[in-house]
């Protein structure tokens, strides 16, 4: 584990890969995400419209591969064992209609299905009107495996994972600041539940 999380990337191959086994040998997952719905909770349609709106000169089929890849990474993690995956995601997500408002209904019944058949996974959701946090430097994930601690970071020109104890404190802190002031799990689902009728009832009117 330790050559997973020290060694260098100096590709973005290398770095993909690089994530991709750390997140594959870690043991708890702790994401927040303000903008968007994480990641690994995405379905494909939907990490189709923010791959492509966050870098828009990919090539199509780069944006079609990304996003494929995208909707396997919760499959990995859910697999028996003690693993823990733990989302925290701003209420102005579930607003956001990335890729159209019908792919973001089929991301919200998506990201249900997923709370409910993952039972390693725990979605809440933060709600909106809520005090300043530090949260609002934007999104991170966590990682621990076998005792060591490591966290991503990314914007829109480049991203990070360090292990550094100072960072890992810093944003250790920031999720419990997070679940502090976040809904309950089942507060989380009814919210989110709530949203999709809400927007499917929107579109059937509309068609």
């Amino acid at each position: 584990m330790t050559a997973i999380f020290d060694s260098p990337a100096e590709t973005l191959g290398e770095h993909i890969g690089r994530l991709a086994a750390i997140e594959g040998e870690a043991d708890t997952v702790q994401a927040w995400q303000p903008m968007l719905i994480p990641g690994l909770l995405q379905s494909y349609a939907y990490a189709c419209a923010a791959i492509h709106a966050t870098a828009p000169a990919l090539p199509l089929e780069v944006v079609s591969e990304r996003a494929e890849a995208r909707r396997h990474r919760i499959d990995r993690l859910g697999r028996p064992g003690a693993r823990s995956v733990a989302v925290i995601v701003d209420e102005s997500a579930l607003y956001r209609p990335v890729g159209g408002y019908a792919a973001l209904a089929d991301q919200l019944e998506h990201l249900l299905a997923l709370e409910a058949l993952q039972p390693s996974l725990s979605v809440r959701v933060l709600p909106q009107g809520i005090e300043a946090h530090p949260g609002l430097a934007g999104a991170f994930t966590l990682y621990r495996a076998a005792g060591q601690r490591a966290v991503f970071v990314e914007s829109l020109t480049s991203s990070e994972i360090t292990t550094r104890p100072d960072d890992v404190a810093a944003y250790s802190s920031t999720w419990d600041r997070l679940r502090g002031l976040a809904l309950s799990p089942q507060e989380s689902v009814e919210l989110i539940d709530g949203t999709r009728e809400t927007l499917c009832r929107r579109l059937q009117k509309s068609r």
